[in-house]
Formats: structure tokens, C-alpha cells, sequence
């Protein structure tokens, strides 16, 4: 392995390792993903082709040059966007001896690069974790692009030209070319809206005359490192839930995908109510009230679909993409709006059209029991009657 491509796999693997770290995050409610986020960043650049012979550390000591770029992107939902950019970074390469460091070389380049460039963008945190606002997220972009470059290939002894853009078409040496641009890097949020970024980089530039010089190398390689700002507008895309404090996770409302679940996350004791109208005894013949006590079960199973501490409009503004077989009944406790759909005599049914909003696209949906129209637990009797 070359020792230009080991920077950026280092990289990688320290964002790898990074990745799996606890982040920060907000202790707010339910917000809209942004769909548009613009930014710009600046930072360094090194060269590295047939005129370089430095390691990316040595090169500090002369080849480091400054970089800058800009880019617009759109975010289909948390995980995923598409962009156009634009990158100008400086060149500069010098390399006084052959690979055996005896025999001359005695060339140096000195230029630089602009490169325009799609790209796909792909949300780690998000990708891995599930989607929630985070303060901290780690991301990657992948695309291609169109650079141009401007240098002059001298010699370091005397200073004298041997090649550049005016005289580089005679020799049958290019100007620009495509590019292959990758990037992974992690983002603070400082503000709402705003975003910190800091960057890695490499450019690839799928030719060997960005230096006006074949030599080894197929491709020459330009890394960056920058720092950045954002800017996200344009809400009103996927809603996503962000991650709460340890001590308030027993209010998270989740929205990742989970199995048809046993126990109850709200496990409210059911309320007696005060009956303070004396009504008469219905009267009934032993017969009859055994069929009414039939047909009229003392509880019922319906399946809760979202629960929130204020009124949402289950249907018309959440949800209003999914089709619903029964009315969606809304019940309140202790300021806490709960919706569950259906009424079902077995615990079966119920669970059976749990699962069918779940491929529905409400991953969360469960089994609840009612009676009354309150809230009760579900025992292993409830669930084995038939």
C-alpha cells in the first residue's frame, strides 16, 4: 500500500471506531427533517502524483496548500440526499531525486485544481441507528465530478519551465478530465438550523497528468481536510424523534420499527368512576341477561398506533397515508392523548391487525385492553380467551 492511500483508510477507520461512541443529543420533541442544506468549508490540500515524494505528515514542511468549496444538497429523507459541489484546492509537489534518491529528478509542480461534482450523501448515525435528531452525526458522500487545473512543471536547479497549460496541448498532455470524489466526515449541531462540520477528503482524478507528468502512478490523488458551516431550510419532510435524556426516556414516543410487544409502556392503573345517579336495576330473565353478559364482554383488545401529550390529527396530518379498517378512538389520562383502532374479542385478532399496521408503515402499533373505555392490563387470561 502506497503511502498516499494510507491517510484516508486511516481515516475510515478512526470514524469506524467513532461510530460506535455514545453522541449527545437534544432533549426536545418530535421536529421535521430539513430538506435542503447548503454550506461552505476551508481547509488544506496536498498533492500527491509522479512529482511528490513526501508522506502526508512530511508534508507539511512545504506541500500543504489551502482548499475551499461549496455545496447544495437535498435530503430525500434523514438518511440519504443528492448534491452538487464545487472544490478549488492549491498544488504543489517537489521531488529533487528518483525513487533510488541518487539519481536525479529535479522537477518540482506548483498549481491548481477546480472540480465540480455530484454527489450521493448517506447519514451513518442515522443509516445504523435509526433515524433521530442527534446533535452529533457522522456522514459519507460518494460521487463524480469535472476538474480543470492550472500549474507550471519547472525545474528546481534553475527555475526553468518545462511544461504547462499553454504549451501542455503540443505535448499531448491534458487540462482536465473526470473525477472520482469521496468524502466522510462529522457534524456538531450549534444552533438550530446550523451545523459545524469537519471533513476528509480525496479527490481522484482519473488521469496521470494533473502534473504534466506520466510516470508510475495511474491516477493522481489531491486529499483535503476542512472545516465547515451549514445551513438546513425547507422542513417538512419525514418527522423524526429526538433522542431524549436517560432519565425522560419513559416519554419517548418510538419510531423504529418493533415486534407486536406484551408489555405496557403506560401502565396506568384503570380510574373508577363515581356513579352519582341512582339508576334502576335493569331487570332481566336469567336467560337473557346470560346472552347480554355474552354479547357485551366486560373488556375489549384494540391495537394503540400513537401517543402523544398533545391532540394530533391521526388520519389527516399523521398517518394520512394509511389505510384504516375501524375508527380511531382517542382516550386521555394524566394529559397524555393516546389512539388505538379496532375493537377485538381475542387477543389473536388483535395482534394479527397489530402486525398489519406495522407493514403499513406504523412500526410501533401494539396490543392494548380496554374496558369501559379505560385503559386496563393484560393478563395471561385475557390473552387465552377465545
Amino acid at each position: 500500500m502506497t503511502t498516499e492511500m494510507r491517510f484516508p483508510l486511516t481515516i475510515l477507520a478512526l470514524v469506524a471506531a467513532m461510530m460506535i461512541s455514545p453522541t449527545s443529543a437534544f432533549n426536545q420533541d418530535v421536529v421535521s427533517q430539513p430538506k435542503w442544506q447548503v454550506g461552505l468549508s476551508g481547509g488544506i490540500a496536498q498533492y500527491h502524483g509522479d512529482i511528490s515524494i513526501k508522506s502526508w505528515t512530511s508534508k507539511f514542511s512545504g506541500e500543504t496548500k489551502l482548499a475551499f468549496g461549496a455545496f447544495a444538497r437535498h435530503h430525500f429523507n434523514g438518511k440519504a440526499g443528492l448534491g452538487i459541489g464545487f472544490q478549488r484546492a492549491g498544488l504543489f509537489g517537489a521531488k529533487p531525486l528518483k525513487s533510488d534518491g541518487v539519481t536525479a529528478f529535479d522537477l518540482q509542480y506548483k498549481g491548481n485544481i477546480n472540480q465540480f461534482y455530484l454527489h450521493s450523501y448517506l447519514n451513518f448515525s442515522n443509516f445504523f441507528f435509526g433515524e433521530a435528531e442527534r446533535a452529533f452525526n457522522f456522514y459519507g458522500t460518494l460521487g463524480i465530478g469535472f476538474i480543470q487545473w492550472q500549474g507550471d512543471l519547472t525545474k528546481i536547479s534553475d527555475g526553468s519551465l518545462v511544461t504547462n497549460n499553454s504549451n501542455a496541448a503540443a505535448q499531448n498532455l491534458k487540462t482536465n478530465g473526470a473525477s472520482f470524489p469521496v468524502s466522510i466526515g462529522a457534524s456538531f449541531n450549534i444552533a438550530p438550523s446550523m451545523n459545524l462540520f469537519v471533513e476528509a477528503g480525496m479527490m481522484n482524478a482519473l488521469t496521470d497528468e494533473v502534473d504534466f507528468f506520466r510516470d508510475g502512478y495511474q491516477y493522481d490523488i489531491i486529499t483535503t481536510a476542512q472545516v465547515g458551516l451549514s445551513y438546513q431550510f425547507g422542513g417538512g419532510g419525514k418527522k423524526v424523534q429526538k433522542i431524549r435524556n436517560p432519565e425522560q426516556i419513559t416519554r419517548w414516543e418510538p419510531e423504529t420499527p418493533i415486534s407486536v410487544i406484551e408489555y405496557e409502556i403506560y401502565n396506568d392503573p384503570p380510574v373508577k368512576k363515581v356513579i352519582r345517579d341512582t339508576i334502576p336495576q335493569l331487570q332481566l330473565p336469567a336467560k337473557e341477561m346470560q346472552q347480554a353478559v355474552q354479547s357485551f364482554p366486560p373488556f375489549e383488545f384494540r391495537v394503540q398506533i400513537y401517543a402523544k401529550t398533545t391532540r394530533a390529527a391521526i388520519g389527516d396530518k399523521i398517518y394520512r397515508n394509511v389505510t384504516f379498517e375501524y375508527p380511531i378512538i382517542e382516550n386521555t389520562y394524566n394529559g397524555l392523548y393516546r389512539y388505538s383502532t379496532g375493537s377485538f374479542k381475542t387477543y389473536a385478532e388483535a395482534e394479527s391487525y397489530a402486525r398489519t399496521m406495522q407493514s403499513r408503515g406504523i412500526y410501533d402499533a401494539f396490543v392494548v385492553a380496554y374496558s369501559n373505555n379505560e385503559r386496563i392490563s393484560i393478563t395471561s387470561e385475557m390473552k387465552n380467551r377465545k
